[in-house]
């Protein structure tokens, strides 16, 4: 029988906190986190907003580095401590982590500069934040990246899989970072009309939804096989039940209408763990607010649950729109839902839309365990991705 995968740590920075404690915390809480941005670069916009990241202890010597790199420093230390990854051989953690758009704010800052110097460029590509973690950590296995947009975080999560399995390595580092609230990248989705302009924040599967609020943040997972984890005594968190990742190559904005690619996306990720429809308890939809986004979703998730299955939210009403940095904080914060036996709500959700006909997370969110979540994200261009985890 092949050896399972498991979840053995994680960490993360967000707008909700510097930890994945105290995310968890305020995501429940229902605390807001919609700020105004402020300076004179942001002069030129009416009411900026976004979910800006909690401030996190960074290390003296990446005080330097792009935003970016910084938040995937922080998420790595929680989730390595919480792994006890220093019992690991350095050659055989392997990492899979990478970011949307990469340093963009160094980018931005450093190209003003006509005494530009070379080393600007290694907090620049996507495959920076994986490179940085090495370099902390001492890591030897392999490191890899996989930037697909929104998507980022499943697909980074479903690389290292595929590395456990192939015997590459015993563990690892997994997910994404992204900072890149700026006034280029604000501009360019504004004037894509699909930032909320909403006091209270976002409110995905509403009826009178608008948009997405613009976040930062990282999250890191640990995966490793379930041999390894329980010959060295490691926490056990959850299982990686199954994943799949396809594509919608309709549009580069526009989603297939009926859904269908979704569907085909979720079936893939069921037969893959070996489960049924009704066996998954919640779903972590893409859920960005958008029109279209939720309108497209919610079709496909009916087809395949009813309005009567899983329990669904979006959790973007909360944090923001983490971009690059979605798929793995979302892939987390499914998995946390299975130990603390509670469901977070889809935040702002006041007057569900009737087209979306899912079973809705409503203010409060739920108490109730369930033994299978599913996390899904979709990225500019058509990339998607769906992850499944169990309980250990």
């Amino acid at each position: 029988m092949p050896d399972s995968i498991v979840v053995t740590g994680w960490g993360m920075v967000t707008p909700l906190g510097p930890d994945a404690g105290q995310t968890w915390k305020a995501l429940m809480g229902g605390e807001p986190v919609g700020r105004q941005l402020k300076g004179k670069e942001w002069e030129a916009f009416e009411n900026p907003m976004a979910a800006q990241a909690l401030e996190a202890w960074v290390p003296q010597r990446f005080i330097r580095k792009d935003r970016s790199l910084q938040f995937a420093v922080v998420a790595a230390e929680e989730a390595w401590r919480g792994a006890e990854l220093y019992r690991v051989p350095p050659g055989r953690i392997a990492t899979t982590f990478s970011s949307s758009k990469g340093g963009l704010l160094s980018l931005f800052e450093t190209g003003m500069d006509p005494a530009v110097t070379w080393d600007f460029l290694s907090d620049f590509y996507p495959h920076a934040g994986g490179l940085l973690l090495k370099e902390r950590f001492g890591f030897c296995g392999p490191s890899l990246s996989f930037s697909s947009a929104c998507s980022t975080g499943i697909g980074s999560i479903v690389g290292g899989a595929r590395l456990l399995l192939d015997g590459e390595c015993d563990v690892v580092l997994t997910g994404s970072t992204e900072a890149s609230i700026h006034p280029l990248i604000y501009a360019a989705f504004r004037n894509m009309r699909i930032l909320s302009q909403k006091d209270g924040g976002p409110a995905p599967f509403d009826a009178g939804r608008d948009g997405f609020l613009m976040g930062e943040g990282a999250a890191v997972m640990v995966l490793e096989r379930e041999s390894s984890a329980k010959k060295r005594k490691a926490p056990i968190l959850a299982r990686l039940r199954g994943w799949a990742l396809g594509a919608d190559a309709r549009d580069m904005l526009e989603m297939e209408p009926r859904g269908d690619t979704i569907v085909s996306l979720i079936q893939n990720a069921l037969s893959k763990a070996g489960l049924k429809p009704p066996d998954i308890g919640y779903v972590n939809a893409h859920g960005t607010g958008t029109k279209l986004n939720d309108l497209v979703e919610s079709g496909a998730l009916y087809r395949i649950f009813g309005d009567t299955g899983a329990w669904t939210s979006s959790t973007k009403g909360a944090t923001g729109h983490l971009l690059g940095a979605a798929g793995s904080v979302e892939a987390v914060l499914s998995a946390m839902a299975l130990g603390r036996g509670e469901i977070p709500d889809t935040r702002n959700l006041k007057n569900p839309d009737p087209k979306c006909r899912v079973r809705h997370v409503e203010k409060g969110g739920v108490r109730q365990r369930v033994d299978h979540v599913m996390s899904l994200s979709y990225g500019f261009g058509g990339q998607l991705g769906a992850v499944i985890f169990s309980k250990p």
